[in-house]
């Protein structure tokens, strides 16, 4: 079985930093974005990285 995926990368010439991920999950393809569900675990990795406050 073939499975495509359903967003284009995100990058330009001003990209520094590479994230890989799997395939988007359910709620992430319903927002129409990568790491789309806000509780999503990348969030709160971001938001510790950049110390800011996750999303609620």
């Amino acid at each position: 079985m073939q499975v495509e995926h359903p967003f284009d990368p995100i990058f330009d010439r001003n990209s520094r930093i590479l994230i890989l991920g799997t395939f988007p999950s359910v709620e992430s393809r319903e927002y129409g974005f990568y790491y789309g569900h806000p509780q999503n675990r990348f969030w709160k990795i971001i938001a510790r990285i950049t110390n800011t406050d996750p999303i609620p």
